[in-house]
Protein backbone atom coordinates (compact mmCIF):
# COMPACT_ATOMS: atom_id res chain seq x y z
CA UNK A 1 0.00 0.00 0.00
CA UNK A 2 2.88 2.30 0.81
CA UNK A 3 4.24 2.24 -2.79
CA UNK A 4 1.29 2.96 -4.33
CA UNK A 5 0.39 6.12 -2.20
CA UNK A 6 4.26 6.67 -3.79
CA UNK A 7 3.30 6.35 -7.01
CA UNK A 8 0.62 8.32 -7.19
CA UNK A 9 2.42 10.89 -4.80
CA UNK A 10 0.50 13.44 -2.84
CA UNK A 11 -1.45 15.11 -5.29
CA UNK A 12 -3.39 13.59 -8.36
CA UNK A 13 -3.07 15.81 -11.77
CA UNK A 14 -5.83 16.74 -13.50
CA UNK A 15 -4.63 15.18 -16.57
CA UNK A 16 -4.08 11.73 -14.89
CA UNK A 17 -5.75 8.15 -15.25
CA UNK A 18 -5.75 5.74 -12.37
CA UNK A 19 -6.96 2.26 -12.69
CA UNK A 20 -7.06 1.41 -9.71
CA UNK A 21 -6.89 -2.16 -7.48
CA UNK A 22 -9.56 -4.27 -9.02
CA UNK A 23 -11.01 -2.33 -11.47
CA UNK A 24 -10.84 -3.52 -14.97
CA UNK A 25 -10.94 -1.07 -18.40
CA UNK A 26 -10.58 -1.72 -22.07
CA UNK A 27 -10.22 0.35 -24.76
CA UNK A 28 -8.31 3.59 -26.35
CA UNK A 29 -7.10 6.54 -24.03
CA UNK A 30 -6.28 9.30 -26.48
CA UNK A 31 -3.61 11.15 -23.88
CA UNK A 32 -2.78 11.63 -21.06
CA UNK A 33 0.19 13.06 -18.76
CA UNK A 34 -0.04 9.91 -16.67
CA UNK A 35 -1.17 6.71 -16.34
CA UNK A 36 -1.45 4.57 -13.46
CA UNK A 37 -2.37 0.81 -13.60
CA UNK A 38 -3.12 -1.21 -10.14
CA UNK A 39 -5.75 -3.07 -11.80
CA UNK A 40 -6.06 -4.58 -15.42
CA UNK A 41 -6.13 -2.78 -18.45
CA UNK A 42 -6.95 -3.80 -22.59
CA UNK A 43 -6.25 -1.19 -24.32
CA UNK A 44 -4.29 1.61 -26.98
CA UNK A 45 -2.55 4.24 -25.57
CA UNK A 46 -1.25 6.15 -28.42
CA UNK A 47 0.08 9.27 -26.55
CA UNK A 48 1.21 9.47 -22.60
CA UNK A 49 3.83 10.93 -20.66
CA UNK A 50 4.30 8.79 -17.99
CA UNK A 51 2.62 4.84 -17.55
CA UNK A 52 2.90 3.78 -14.07
CA UNK A 53 2.46 -0.03 -14.00
CA UNK A 54 2.08 -0.99 -10.03
CA UNK A 55 2.63 -4.27 -8.78
CA UNK A 56 -0.71 -5.36 -8.62
CA UNK A 57 -0.96 -3.88 -12.76
CA UNK A 58 -1.47 -5.71 -16.02
CA UNK A 59 -1.12 -3.89 -19.18
CA UNK A 60 -2.49 -5.67 -22.46
CA UNK A 61 -1.65 -3.68 -25.56
CA UNK A 62 -0.49 -1.11 -27.19
CA UNK A 63 1.24 1.96 -26.17
CA UNK A 64 3.30 4.71 -26.60
CA UNK A 65 5.09 6.84 -23.88
CA UNK A 66 7.81 9.16 -22.77
CA UNK A 67 8.70 7.22 -19.42
CA UNK A 68 7.34 3.87 -18.55
CA UNK A 69 7.90 2.31 -14.66
CA UNK A 70 7.25 -0.88 -14.39
CA UNK A 71 6.51 -3.00 -11.37
CA UNK A 72 4.34 -5.45 -12.68
CA UNK A 73 3.19 -6.53 -16.15
CA UNK A 74 3.18 -5.47 -19.79
CA UNK A 75 2.30 -7.28 -22.68
CA UNK A 76 1.67 -5.81 -26.31
CA UNK A 77 3.89 -3.41 -28.06
CA UNK A 78 5.59 -0.63 -26.37
CA UNK A 79 7.55 2.22 -27.23
CA UNK A 80 9.41 4.35 -25.01
CA UNK A 81 11.06 7.39 -26.18
CA UNK A 82 12.97 8.45 -23.11
CA UNK A 83 13.17 5.60 -20.29
CA UNK A 84 12.10 2.17 -19.57
CA UNK A 85 12.51 1.14 -15.95
CA UNK A 86 11.50 -2.12 -15.00
CA UNK A 87 11.21 -2.51 -11.52
CA UNK A 88 11.79 -5.84 -9.15
CA UNK A 89 9.27 -8.54 -9.95
CA UNK A 90 8.39 -6.77 -12.92
CA UNK A 91 7.67 -7.87 -16.45
CA UNK A 92 7.43 -6.27 -20.15
CA UNK A 93 6.90 -8.78 -22.60
CA UNK A 94 6.07 -7.96 -26.49
CA UNK A 95 7.42 -6.06 -29.04
CA UNK A 96 9.48 -3.49 -26.81
CA UNK A 97 11.24 0.04 -28.19
CA UNK A 98 12.79 2.02 -25.90
CA UNK A 99 15.52 4.93 -25.35
CA UNK A 100 17.07 4.29 -22.56
CA UNK A 101 16.77 1.13 -20.52
CA UNK A 102 16.87 -0.06 -16.40
CA UNK A 103 16.34 -3.14 -15.32
CA UNK A 104 16.16 -4.06 -11.59
CA UNK A 105 17.21 -7.14 -10.37
CA UNK A 106 14.50 -9.45 -9.94
CA UNK A 107 12.97 -7.25 -13.39
CA UNK A 108 12.42 -9.66 -16.71
CA UNK A 109 11.25 -8.50 -20.45
CA UNK A 110 11.26 -10.62 -23.20
CA UNK A 111 10.55 -10.72 -27.11
CA UNK A 112 11.48 -8.56 -29.36
CA UNK A 113 13.70 -5.66 -28.21
CA UNK A 114 15.22 -2.79 -29.85
CA UNK A 115 16.68 0.67 -28.78
CA UNK A 116 15.02 3.36 -30.78
CA UNK A 117 17.61 5.49 -32.52
CA UNK A 118 17.95 9.82 -32.22
CA UNK A 119 15.96 9.67 -36.22
CA UNK A 120 12.90 7.08 -34.84
CA UNK A 121 12.55 8.97 -31.40
CA UNK A 122 11.44 11.82 -33.39
CA UNK A 123 9.42 10.28 -36.03
CA UNK A 124 7.33 8.27 -33.30
CA UNK A 125 6.74 11.69 -31.67
CA UNK A 126 4.92 13.14 -34.81
CA UNK A 127 1.40 12.77 -35.43
CA UNK A 128 0.32 10.29 -37.80
CA UNK A 129 -1.87 12.97 -39.71
CA UNK A 130 -1.34 16.30 -40.43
Amino acid sequence: MAEQATARGNEVDRRTMIVGPGMSFNGEIGSCDRLIIEGSITATVPKCQHVIIAETGVFSGHASTDNADVRGRFEGELVVRKRLLIRAGGHVSGKITYGEIEIESGGAISGAIEKADTANQVSLMLPLSA
